[in-house]
This record gives structure tokens, sequence and C-alpha cells, in this order.
């Protein structure tokens, strides 16, 4: 089999199990976000804190799960928002631990841990969020904007690779093209005006045409952003959990930087 087919095996089945958890409900779809949560959080520290002691990378990997928890459980199915306060307790006492072993790098790692936080767990737990924007959890919104996520990548990489001839940032990712980076804003703009059309409920078409634009601008900034941590550590993927396609990091890029920028979008046209 080869690299190719794999890729788009791998890719097809992968995308069925992500909406197929979303249509079994909230349950299934936070489950999986979380593993991808922890497991992406995984991948960052791998690629950003090699050298990071087992113990602390295994205390943050659970920092991380708890808040993923805790903001979906405060947003989704009606917990008190105090529980929200242990997020900030636990990194006070990550902090405190590390001044006591007097640790050389611990303003460094102490940095990067909350990046981390806030760069991976962050967007996937604000994914939940969005899937219940209108109040009950409504699985067609993940549905559209996985669609439109996809098409603007298919696109980008279609255009890019039969059309694309200046370069939009070649010492961060070679491959990338301005003529890539717009074939995926007009695909994912074609998606994203008509997917209010396909799915049967959801926001309206002027908010899915945003988000669409949104994607396409600030999911290949958060491309670009994954290829330029992989670049500084000289390694082609983040992980090797999905055969052909990486790591979590590697699948979930784009979506990491464009979910919070959709969720201050929708917050202001409230």
């Amino acid at each position: 089999m080869n690299n190719l087919t794999l890729r788009s095996l791998v890719g097809l089945v992968f995308s069925a199990a992500v909406i197929s958890s979303a249509f079994l409900g909230p349950y299934a779809f936070s489950l999986l976000f979380c593993f991808f949560s922890i497991k992406g959080l995984q991948e960052f520290l791998r690629m950003v804190l090699p050298n990071l002691r087992v113990s602390l990378r295994r205390i943050t990997l659970i920092w991380g799960g708890v808040f993923f928890v805790l903001l979906v459980g405060s947003f989704l199915f009606g917990w008190s928002r105090n529980f929200l306060l242990l997020i900030p307790i636990i990194w006070v006492f990550l902090l405190s631990l590390e001044m006591i072993r007097v640790n050389a790098d611990f303003i460094h790692e102490m940095a990067v841990l909350l990046f981390g936080l806030f760069y991976v767990v962050m967007p996937f737990a604000l994914l939940i969020v969005f899937s219940s924007w209108e109040g009950d959890f409504n699985p067609w919104l993940p549905f559209g904007l996985f669609g439109i996520l996809w098409i603007n990548d298919s696109g980008a990489y279609l255009f890019g690779k039969f059309l694309g001839k200046r370069k939009l940032h070649e010492r961060v990712s070679p491959k990338k093209t301005w003529e890539g980076l717009i074939g995926g804003i007009l695909s994912a703009l074609i998606l994203g005006y008509f997917v209010v059309d396909i799915i049967p409920e959801g926001l309206n078409r002027t908010s899915w045409v945003v988000i669409s634009l949104i994607v396409a601008l600030f999911g290949n900034l958060g491309d670009l952003v994954e290829s330029q941590m992989k670049r500084i550590r000289g390694i082609k993927d983040s992980g090797k959990i999905l055969p052909g396609h990486g790591g979590v990091l590697d699948r979930f890029d784009g979506l990491l930087l464009a979910l919070p920028v959709i969720m201050a979008y929708l917050i202001l046209n409230l």
C-alpha cells in the first residue's frame, strides 16, 4: 500500500470516527476529544520540552485532562463554575513544587506548560462549547465545522499542487504556496455559503461564511505555527498515532488557532 492510499484510507476512517462520535452524543464526543487533548498535550511537551522530567510530564497531562473536563462540564453539563478555580490552584501547586526543587529551568518550564494548556487543551474544550452553542448539544455544528476545515485543507493541497508557484513561507513550510492559500480560502467559503443548505439545523448563513473565513486564515496560520515548532526540533511529525498523517497536532493544528477566534466572533455577535 503506497503512502497516498494509506493516508487517504486513514483519513477517511478517522473522519468517519470523529463525525460518528458527535452523533453518538455529547459524552462520546467529549470523551474522544478529551483523549485528543491529552494526547496532543503529550506531543506538544515532547516537541518543546523533550527533557522534561517524567513525573512533571505526567502531572501536566493529568492537569490538562482536569482542565478539559472542568471546562466542558461547566459549559455543557451545567457544573458549578466554582470548580474552574481548581485550575489556578493546580498551577500554583506545580509552580511551588518546582521552586522547592530549586530547578534552574522552572520559569521556562512553567511558562511552556501554561502555554501548552491554552494552545492545545483549551481549543479542544471550546469545540465542545461550540457544539452546544445554541443550548443543547448539536452534532451538526461540528459536522459543518469539520467539513469546512477539511475542504480548506483539500483545496489548499490541490491548488498548491497544480497551480502553486509562489512560496508562502518557505523557511517554515517549503510546500505551502500563496495559490494554495487562496484555493483553500475559496473552497472553504463556497462550502461555508452552502453548508446551511446541507445541514438541517445550526447557525445562519452569515455566521457560517465568517467561520469559513476564520478557518481558512487562522487554520493556515495554525499549520505554520506547528510546522515551525517541528522545524525547530528537527522532526517531521508531532506523533505517530495516525499512519500517513502523523500525530494529533498534525491533524488538528488548524483547529487549535481557529476555534478561539470562532468563539470570540460568536460571543461578540450574541
